[in-house]
């Protein structure tokens, strides 16, 4: 009867060193889909920011070449005034 208690406790033993591996693995796992979805979102975020800093890049050239213009317009304005 003893040899059996022994059996028995070294399975029991190692189903529950068994079990522990299992979870430790499923936590591992599921923090692993948790970080690539997480990925995926920054990666959207980037995008979206990098779409948003192409349209100000824009913006900015297009206020620089009216500010150009503009220029121009009064140093036109003080040539004339100086024939004047």
């Amino acid at each position: 009867m003893n040899g059996y208690w022994k059996t028995g406790l070294i399975f029991l033993a190692a189903a529950a060193l068994l079990v522990g591996w299992g979870m430790t693995w499923a936590n591992q796992s599921a923090r692993i889909h948790a970080n690539r979805a997480e990925i995926g979102t920054l990666k959207e975020k980037m995008a979206t920011v990098a779409d948003q800093t192409s349209e100000s890049e824009k913006a900015i050239v297009r206020m620089e070449t009216k500010i150009e213009y503009i220029i121009k317009g009064v140093d036109e304005i003080k040539a004339e005034v100086k024939s004047k």
